[in-house]
């Protein structure tokens, strides 16, 4: 399937005149690397999330209240010293998660509450078993966990989770591998959801000297003073329609820097794309490398067997690729997605289905049938050659044999 790339449009091309031609093509490799989420995609998808876990109580026990992650003042606490958890009007991707939650809200009727429940007595009387935080995107997690904690400090809200009468849960439209990390570590959420994992530098399907030299030009070519890979270091590569996180390269937002010619050259504009760049790229991802997938958890002889005989629909190959990663010590959904180039629950529903047919065991390891199928797969079809050859010439018998 074609498609068009970054590099390839009318900003691309100028944007790569800001580097020196030995810089071009790791600057290249770089913006067509970048996933780009259109707001349809976007708010089809989160709903769709959002209904799966309210759906199922055991993963979100109701009722349950749902905000929009916000930012949050220095040892803010909710619902003290008038603190809220309102967004304000001027709120960005904010205001369009809290959109998509009231409409949430709506097809769940009274198992979910969202619009009354800015009051702490609210959230008693309906005796909300579970706090839902949700957000476009996690880069460095701080934000995140910043949110968590000003609910934390009130003590009521603390007091409820320590007799585990309420439940933190985070869901994610996307999240950095380095933020999931961090998500997980800090113990403020019960649990972590995500569509997205990875979408960064550590996932991109790059070799390690290619890694390197990008983030060479990442610092070579950044405006001074600034930290060349994005807030917190944590080398994004994710586009949205409605906003720019700033956790993306800063040569990639900035509209100053250190161009060859003097005089930069920029991509997109801080937090903002232009319109005629989004509608060219609108839910462009760059194209899985399966051969380099394969190679990074050193399963050669499967990324040198092109045409597996056991491989004859996507979805075999799929669950294929996931034995090899899971043979790779690659086991858990959220490392597997960026590693497969499918959303977490795709993992998730792989790695079940590996499960019901033997081939992974509870802790997602191979079992003898799973690494008897991952060495079927490597072998590659045998071709017979020495097969007879067909003659349309008559057959004339030059001796017979005789009795005996």
């Amino acid at each position: 399937m074609h498609q068009l790339r970054p590099s390839a449009t009318q900003q691309g091309e100028a944007w790569l005149s800001n580097f020196r031609p030995s810089d071009t093509a790791h600057a290249r490799l770089l913006i067509d690397s970048l996933h780009f989420v259109s707001s349809t995609s976007f708010r089809q998808r989160l709903s769709r999330h959002l209904h799966s876990l309210l759906a199922d109580p055991s993963r979100v026990p109701g009722p349950a209240a749902l905000y929009s992650v916000r930012s949050c003042e220095l040892n803010e606490t909710m619902f003290i010293d008038e603190k809220v958890p309102l967004v304000p009007a001027t709120g960005g991707s904010e205001l369009i998660v809290q959109n998509i939650l009231r409409s949430t809200e709506q097809a769940f009727d009274t198992k979910v509450v969202s619009r009354q429940s800015w009051k702490l007595e609210h959230l008693r009387d309906r005796r909300v078993r579970s706090l839902v935080f949700v957000s476009d995107y996690a880069g460095s997690g701080d934000e995140a966990i910043d949110y968590a904690k000003a609910w934390l400090r009130n003590p009521t809200i603390r007091s409820w989770r320590s007799l585990k009468l309420i439940r933190l849960h985070l869901v994610l439209f996307a999240a950095s591998t380095a933020a999931l990390r961090r998500l997980k570590s800090s113990a403020v959420y019960d649990s972590v959801h995500t569509i997205h994992a990875g979408i960064d530098f550590e996932s991109a399907p790059w070799e390690p000297a290619q890694r390197k030299a990008i983030r060479l030009i990442c610092e070579r070519y950044a405006a001074a003073n600034t930290g060349g890979l994005g807030w917190g270091g944590s080398e994004g590569l994710l586009v949205f329609e409605h906003t720019v996180p700033n956790n993306l390269p800063n040569i990639v937002r900035q509209t100053k820097g250190r161009a060859q010619s003097g005089k930069w050259v920029p991509f997109f504009k801080h937090r903002t794309a232009p319109l005629e760049l989004m509608d060219a790229l609108a839910d462009y991802r760059p194209l899985p490398n399966r051969q380099q997938q394969l190679q990074a958890v050193r399963q050669h002889r499967l990324a040198a067997a092109t045409n597996l005989h056991s491989m004859s629909r996507p979805e075999l190959e799929l669950l294929v690729d996931l034995l090899a990663h899971a043979a790779g010590r690659r086991r858990h959904p959220e490392q597997l997605a960026p590693a497969l180039r499918v959303p977490v629950p795709t993992a998730v529903t792989l790695t079940e289905l590996a499960q019901r047919l033997g081939l992974l065991d509870e802790e997602r390891r191979l079992t003898d049938s799973g690494w008897q199928e991952l060495r079927k797969a490597k072998a590659k079809p045998r071709h017979i050659a020495g097969g007879l050859q067909g003659n349309s010439d008559p057959y004339y018998p030059q001796a017979l044999k005789g009795s005996r």
